[in-house]
């Protein structure tokens, strides 16, 4: 084993590992006591992936609106919002680790 793939590996059980880690895995066990939630929870993320994947301004705000219509209900559960702080916690700490590797690295990203 390299010592980049020695590494990658340690890197991987320090965040699982960490407090933001188990939080988002003890709230993604929190979601199975409703049944189908998971499910519905699921296509709503890929949902607001895809509505940010793919619209203009304009059209983002208008899609939102209606992505908040349709799931309203699911955010009166306080675990549904719960796992979605603490995907978006977890998501936000891999973003800031490949963010700092890419600078430390020297990586110039393209300009948009």
């Amino acid at each position: 084993m390299s010592s980049i793939q020695k590494s990658t590996e340690e890197l991987i059980e320090c965040v699982k590992s960490g407090a933001t880690y188990k939080r988002y895995r003890k709230c993604e066990k929190a979601l199975k006591k409703y049944p189908g939630l998971s499910d519905k929870l699921n296509k709503l993320r890929g949902d607001i992936y895809r509505l940010y994947d793919g619209s203009d301004s304009e059209e983002l705000l208008k899609n939102t609106e209606e992505l908040q219509k349709m799931y309203q209900e699911m955010h009166k559960i306080p675990e549904v919002n719960a796992y979605l702080e603490a995907e978006t916690e977890l998501c936000m700490q891999v973003r800031n680790i490949y963010r700092r590797l890419v600078r430390e690295v020297g990586i110039e990203p393209p300009e948009m």
